[in-house]
């Protein structure tokens, strides 16, 4: 049981947490499609990266389409999902 995504990517957001309120993101970058990202949409949101000048505190999602066991209907759905700064470059650094 649990949620199961097919590692398809959908989105990007890369964001950093705001100093004063560690519960409030700061959205530096979101773009959302409605198709799996092109190489060029992927590379659109890696240059953005490497221009940040400040890297430190980067978090990244992406957003796929996932299935659960816990929902009742048999579908799925698409949510965002946390991303590690290597699993970010591997992917998006084409």
């Amino acid at each position: 049981m649990g949620i199961y995504n097919n590692d398809t990517i959908f989105g990007i957001k890369i964001y950093n947490f705001n100093d004063d309120d560690d519960d409030f993101a700061n959205i530096l970058f979101e773009k959302k499609y409605d198709e799996i990202m092109s190489n060029e949409q992927m590379s659109e949101a890696y240059l953005f990266y490497t221009k940040l000048i400040n890297k430190n505190e980067i978090h990244f999602q992406y957003f796929t389409e996932y299935s659960s066991s816990y929902d009742d209907d048999e579908g799925t759905s698409f949510g965002w999902f946390v991303m590690s700064l290597e699993l970010f470059l591997e992917k998006f650094g084409i």
